[in-house]
């Protein structure tokens, strides 16, 4: 009886929030761009002293992840879209003739649920509320279970700071009753527009619940590094890259392949930078303590460092180590490494060249349907090129770590925590989710020639015409 009790105010408490958020909604998507950065920008503000907190609730709460990793990726983040957001004009008009008539106008989707998964709890949830604001639409926080608490304290201070500066009541809010029928009762509310799901594979189903949804997920990302690459750089790079927040970064490489030719440099290089080679008998105490099956790994794996897995699995490594490495001589079918590991670990494959290399990444991709990104290290733009040309992906990072390039910071990418997962069959988008993504085009039409206007000359000519065919009939 208790647990029909909480699944009935689960419901009632989904009914309310969404019919609250529409009404919110309502009053917001009248505001112009301005009035809605002129709150972004006191946000952005105002939240800067209550990262810290955020970060040691959420290290508390889930157990993944390190807290320093994350209050770095998190000020630089946040400081990066104070610079970019303001440059955006995601709602009005958006396109003008030279006459200055509208062409084109951004318009709010409406009421919005996120999807919240347990891992990057604090920037995820950050990053969704902004960009709901940004785009006039009321945001609904639906956390993971096991992230409840951070999700809610991160929204209700964001709340209190944006309402504060004018934002209405209820434009965002936080489930804070999470049942399954509670969480089907949002999705499936008329009054929601649209889904916003990252990380969750629970709620991925465009057909269950009729809604368009926008899947943002974590990739496991293959890296080639070809002959031509800067080597040093190149092997830096991805260390960084796979250790960082121990090894939570969404677009963070996990399978590494080298051409035959650069092997033994890149594998030297690994180990100068803090790559432990495992041998065939840690091997098999990790994937024990791993235990990797279905694409998932062992829950209390995820978000934990290197040296904390392996004395976990029975073996030592030095206190340098950032990456655990298993060395691969082929891809095979039940192959436990090439299942996603939110852990710094690393598969190695060799290839004899770029073309072999090619075929495996296509293949690392295709085995998991996991076509999110990918990496390659290279100076030689006829192998870039083809990578580009036919890899099954969303995104293509270029010499830089991908952890960080695929979310925008110091690339040419949009900004964004959310990376669209469409090319893994999820949600309608495989770009990086930013603001414009929760509006909708309204097209304004124009004639292409505009008709003559009807003037006394015009008029005189006309019927002069008239007489003359008249006397010519005649």
């Amino acid at each position: 009886m208790q647990q029909i009790d909480k699944d009935l105010l689960a419901i009632q408490e989904a009914r309310i929030l969404v019919e609250t958020a529409r009404d919110a909604q309502y009053l917001v998507k009248d505001y112009n761009q301005k009035h809605l950065d002129q709150i972004i920008n006191h946000l952005l503000e105002q939240v800067k002293p209550e990262i810290k907190g955020f970060v040691a609730a959420e290290i508390k709460e889930t157990q993944r992840g390190c807290a320093q990793d994350k209050e770095t990726l998190i000020n630089q983040f946040l400081a990066a879209l104070t610079e970019e957001l303001p440059k955006q004009q995601c709602v009005g008009a958006l396109v003008k003739d030279s006459a200055g008539k509208i062409l084109q106008v951004g318009v709010p989707v409406g009421v919005i649920p996120v999807l919240l998964s347990n891992e990057n709890v604090v920037l995820n949830t950050l990053y969704s509320l902004i960009i709901g604001i940004k785009s006039g639409n009321a945001i609904l926080a639906v956390p993971d279970p096991q992230a409840l608490t951070t999700t809610s304290l991160v929204v209700k201070k964001v709340k209190q700071i944006c309402e504060a500066k004018g934002l209405p009541k209820g434009c965002l809010n936080c489930v804070e009753r999470v049942t399954e029928n509670g969480v089907k009762e949002v999705l499936n509310h008329p009054e929601t527009a649209m889904i916003l799901v990252i990380g969750n594979s629970n709620y991925t189903d465009a057909t269950i619940n009729q809604k368009p949804i926008i899947y943002g997920s974590s990739g496991a990302t293959p890296v080639f590094i070809e002959r031509s690459a800067v080597i040093k750089v190149a092997v830096e790079a991805i260390i960084q890259s796979r250790s960082f927040d121990h090894g939570l970064l969404p677009g963070a490489e996990q399978y590494l392949i080298a051409e035959s030719v650069i092997a033994s440099e890149v594998k030297m290089l690994m180990q100068h930078s803090g790559a432990h080679f495992l041998s065939r008998e840690e091997e098999a105490k990790l994937l024990a303590l791993l235990q990797p099956k279905d694409n998932k790994i062992n829950p209390v794996c995820v978000g934990k460092n290197a040296v904390w897995l392996a004395e976990q699995a029975g073996f030592s490594v030095s206190e340098k180590t950032k990456v655990l490495v298993s060395e691969q001589q082929y891809l095979y079918e039940d192959d436990p490494f090439a299942n996603a590991m939110k852990c710094p670990v690393l598969a190695f494959y060799l290839e004899p060249d770029w073309i072999h290399a090619c075929e495996k990444s296509i293949r690392l991709l295709k085995e998991k349907n996991n076509g999110h990104s990918l990496a390659i290290h290279s100076q030689n733009t006829t192998v870039l090129n083809e990578f580009a040309l036919k890899k099954p992906v969303g995104r293509m990072i270029v010499n830089a770590p991908a952890g960080f390039a695929s979310l925008g910071l110091n690339a040419n990418l949009p900004l964004s925590v959310i990376l669209g997962g469409f090319t893994t069959g999820r949600g309608i988008s495989a770009e990086n989710v930013t603001a414009a993504d929760l509006t909708y085009i309204r097209q304004v039409s124009y004639p292409i020639k505009a008709p003559e206007p009807t003037t006394a000359e015009t008029v005189d000519k006309q019927l002069l015409e008239k007489v003359l065919r008249k006397i010519l009939e005649k």
